[in-house]
């Protein structure tokens, strides 16, 4: 469970628990993701990656996000919940998918349904700046391509010094994408 931190204050005897998400994302130098309602890069090493980490978890997304997954369906093996402020927005039914209408309604679901999984938020843009502004991240995964090609979507800015590089791969080339892939933790 490496997904949640536990504080206890013994003197009042009160367990408050903290949730947090961590966040994936392929980035650039600029910082976009995405262009026109799809990735702006598709690195087959980089899905792998994706899925490796994210299979029999907790994904959490938009509704752009969810309708630009291949044929408009949940991720296979994993717990699909979609945020939206769209109250009457409606999927086709199925087991693991969830839609929520605020970052609470995710908390509150993950909490009682999922404590034994890792939650990861995966997009788009408005909801990973959703995430990190209620500070609810402790993690950022992330493969940043050596480009700086633009995009209409971008991940957010943060203070680079509220956290730390855990893990960091050599520079990879595919093709002709050169990219690594970081772990941040936060301080």
């Amino acid at each position: 469970m490496d997904s949640h931190f536990f504080y206890i204050h013994l003197h009042k005897k009160l367990l408050i628990l903290k949730i947090m998400f961590k966040l994936i994302a392929c980035t650039n130098k600029k910082r976009a993701i995405g262009d026109k309602g799809k990735l702006l890069y598709s690195i087959k090493e980089d899905l792998i990656n994706f899925k490796r980490m994210t299979l029999g978890n907790v994904v959490i997304m938009g509704r752009k996000t969810f309708e630009s997954l291949p044929g408009g369906k949940p991720l296979p093996g994993r717990i699909n919940i979609i945020l939206t402020t769209d109250e009457e927005y409606g999927v086709e039914p199925n087991d693991d998918v969830f839609i929520t209408n605020s970052i609470q309604d995710v908390v509150d679901l993950c909490e009682a349904l999922f404590p034994d999984k890792e939650w990861f938020v995966i997009g788009g843009e408005s909801i990973y700046k959703q995430f990190l502004d209620a500070n609810l991240v402790d993690e950022m995964r992330l493969t940043i391509v050596d480009d700086d090609k633009d995009g209409d979507t971008y991940f957010p800015m943060f203070d680079n010094n509220q956290w730390a590089v855990y893990y960091e791969t050599l520079t990879q080339k595919i093709d002709s994408i050169s990219f690594i892939f970081e772990i941040l933790k936060k301080k």
